[in-house]
Parts: structure tokens; C-alpha cells; sequence
């Protein structure tokens, strides 16, 4: 039978084993059928080496420079050895490298132990900062000299892998879940895809943006069809469905909004109206609303807010693409992104390391950012990014 296999892992041909993605085309089958090292996946497939590392040539295997040119052949055509290795002997003296050299059919260079990195010189080695590095770390990182360690925020705890993270699972804990809003009903499912759920069928079709208050533990969902825009919000216990569902009224009218966010620690809504070009909040019950930002906005569509720091971030295109933050209160704008994107759309924050991603819907690419708009990093982009829409997804944790 068909099995499911967790996020980060590739589904072998035979249905019913799973490997890691970090595996795939790295020179060694772990399929039983074979299946994550053939031609045709490998030789698309682009891949960074980690430091001091090399890749053999049409596949995502890495060996260490210092099994280059040692005797034995680690790459499967042979590109590690060759007669370079004796040639090129004379020119790695005279480079006179601190730690070691590295002879390749291309040439020679200097390379360091693992944890440093060749200086502006050439031949000296210093500290490598693993922590500037997308991804070392699930959440926290601490760079120490020629190493560095992660660590976990609260109600975190670190994996096997000294890397990852994962909420804490307390005896009668709900387990983290995604909340998913869809054209036609509200769902939920395990992180790693399985036990689909619907919690909630919709009355009509349209688009849908949802969010969770953390405080209320309350789903909220502002359903936009051709005819009208509808507030709602229910309390949702173990994700087994909603009670006490009921209408969001605001005196500012909705009918042309498509997206929303919560303050989870306040209640207040706030919204994009993407025809006047303008944000606006309101209070939980609707009786009071203000606009926050309404200048330099051409066509607002993503928006996302962190409470804890007091911050909003939205997205906004025409004759200036960019992702801005502000504060909560529409003052302090700041742009993180106005270059080499055209049209941001869905905007998404990691709280825990301060981190701003968005999609962009014509460049398709989902790129991320620190709050202070540095450490810029492609995430995913080209083909693989099939359609970059404003609908969340919630973990529930």
C-alpha cells in the first residue's frame, strides 16, 4: 500500500519507501528501485557543495578537497584523479598555502580545515561563519571560532540532527497542524501532508483569506465572491471543527478587500483594499476602524504582522515593486525589497528568526529577507513555483 512520505523526503518509484531529498543524486542508490539516482532526475538537478567540498560532475555528490587527487577514485568518472595531480604538484608549492592545496583539472587554489575559510590573500585561513549561511540552523544560530552550534526558541526542541527544530509535544498537546483556506472549504492537515481534514465547507465559491488568533484560539476568514465579502470567526478546539461561529460587521465597508491578517494579541483585523490603495484595521468587533497607510500604495496584496515586535509587512506593485514594513500603526515605513522583483503577492513571516518571505507571481520565485531587509536569499523559483497566490497557511501549534 501507498505510503506518505514527511516534508523533506523523496517518494521512491516502488510507492512505499521514503529518503531524504538531501540524498537524491548524491552518487549512491538508497531507493530499492533505484529510483533517486537516475540520469534524467540528476542531470537538472542544481546543487551548492558545503565548504571545502567539491561536486563530481552531473551529479549531487560532494567529496572533501582531500580526497582529490589521493589515489582513490570517489567521483564515478573518475574527475577527482587524473595525470593533473602529478603536474600540478610544482605549481601548489609555489602557492605556499597555510593549510593545504587543492589540485583540479582546472587548476590549483588554497583551501583551509573545515570551520575556516581562505582569506583576502589567497594562502591564509580565518573563521568561517557558518550562521550567514541560509538554513544552518531550523531557528537560532551561534557562530563560534571554526564551528558554530543552533539552538531552539522556546517551546522548541533541537532534533538528533543538531540542526532542526520541532514544537514541544506536552501529553494532550494538539499536534502542530496547517490550517488551509481553498476556494471551497477551510481544511487542515499534519505537517507532512497526511489526515486531511475539512473543517469547514463554504457557502459559495470565491477567494478566501484566513488567519488564527493564538489568543482567542479562534480561525477568522474574509470569503470574497462576486457579490459580497463576508467576516467570519469560530473557535476551533483540537481541530476536530468550529463552534461558536459568528459575523465580523465593520462599519467600513469589505467589498473590496481580498486579504487580511490578526493581531493575535489584540484582536484587531487588518485589511488591504487593493481598488481605493489602502490599509486599514479594525478593532475586533468591527465598531471601530482607521485607515493606517494610504499613500504610495499602487496595488497592495500580500500583508502579515508581527504583534510581539509591534511590526506590519505588506507588498505592493506598479511603478515601484516592494515589500515594506511599518509600524503597526501605519507609521515608520521602511522598504526591505524594491529591486529585482515586479509583482509581490503573498507575504509570510518566520517569527522566531525574523524573517520575511514573499512570492512573486510574474518573476515566480518565493524570496526571503531579515526584517531589516538584508541577507537576501532565493528560496524556490522558476518552474517549481506554479502559482503565487495571497492565501495563508497557518501552523497551529
Amino acid at each position: 500500500e501507498p505510503i506518505l512520505c514527511d516534508v523533506g523526503e523523496f517518494h521512491c518509484h516502488d510507492q512505499v519507501t521514503c529518503v531524504p531529498e538531501g540524498w537524491l543524486c548524491d552518487g549512491e542508490p538508497d531507493c530499492p528501485d533505484t529510483s533517486d539516482e537516475t540520469q534524467d532526475r540528476c542531470k537538472s538537478l542544481t546543487h551548492t557543495c558545503p565548504l571545502n567540498h567539491i561536486q563530481c560532475i552531473g551529479t549531487r555528490k560532494c567529496i572533501h578537497f582531500n580526497k582529490l587527487c589521493n589515489g582513490a577514485i570517489d567521483c564515478e568518472d573518475g574527475f577527482d584523479e587524473g595525470v593533473h595531480c602529478r603536474e600540478l604538484l610544482s605549481a601548489c608549492h609555489e602557492l605556499r598555502c597555510r593549510y593545504g592545496c587543492v589540485m583540479t583539472r582546472n587548476g590549483t587554489f588554497c583551501f583551509c580545515a573545515d570551520g575556516f575559510e581562505v582569506s583576502e590573500d589567497g594562502t591564509s585561513c580565518r573563521d568561517h561563519d557558518e550562521c550567514a549561511v541560509y538554513g544552518a540552523c531550523s531557528q537560532t544560530c551561534l557562530n563560534t571560532y571554526g564551528s558554530y552550534r543552533c539552538s531552539c526558541t522556546e517551546g522548541y526542541i533541537l532534533q538528533n540532527d543538531r540542526m532542526s527544530c520541532t514544537a514541544k509535544q506536552d501529553p494532550g498537546d494538539t499536534p502542530p497542524a496547517l490550517l488551509i483556506g481553498r476556494s471551497d472549504c477551510i481544511a487542515t492537515t499534519r505537517l507532512n501532508g497526511s489526515s486531511l481534514q475539512t473543517l469547514k465547507l463554504l457557502d459559495e465559491n470565491g477567494s478566501l483569506s484566513l488567519d488564527y488568533n493564538y489568543q482567542e484560539k479562534e480561525v477568522c476568514w474574509l470569503l470574497s465572491s462576486d457579490s459580497s465579502r463576508r467576516l467570519r470567526c469560530a473557535k476551533m478546539k483540537n481541530l476536530n471543527g468550529f463552534t461558536l461561529e459568528m459575523d465580523i460587521k465593520t462599519v467600513q465597508s469589505l467589498q473590496n478587500v481580498e486579504h487580511m491578517t490578526i493581531d493575535w494579541l489584540t484582536g484587531n483585523f487588518y485589511f488591504v483594499d487593493h481598488v481605493s490603495d489602502r490599509i486599514f484595521v479594525c478593532n475586533h468587533a468591527g465598531d471601530t476602524c482607521i485607515t493606517i497607510i494610504d499613500l504610495d500604495l499602487t496595488n497592495p496584496k500580500g500583508i502579515a504582522v508581527d504583534p510581539l515586535m509591534g511590526m506590519l509587512f505588506f507588498t505592493d506593485y506598479g511603478d515601484v515593486a516592494k515589500v515594506e514594513r511599518c509600524n503597526m500603526d501605519g507609521t515608520n515605513r521602511t522598504r526591505l525589497v524594491d529591486y529585482k522583483t515586479a509583482q509581490p503577492t503573498a507575504v509570510a513571516l518566520d517569527l522566531a528568526k525574523k524573517l520575511v518571505y514573499w512570492a512573486d507571481a510574474y518573476l515566480d520565485y518565493i524570496e526571503v529577507v531579515d526584517y531589516n531587509g538584508k541577507n537576501r536569499h532565493a528560496v524556490i523559483q522558476g518552474s517549481q513555483v506554479s502559482h503565487s497566490s495571497s492565501s495563508k497557511h497557518g501552523e497551529l501549534s
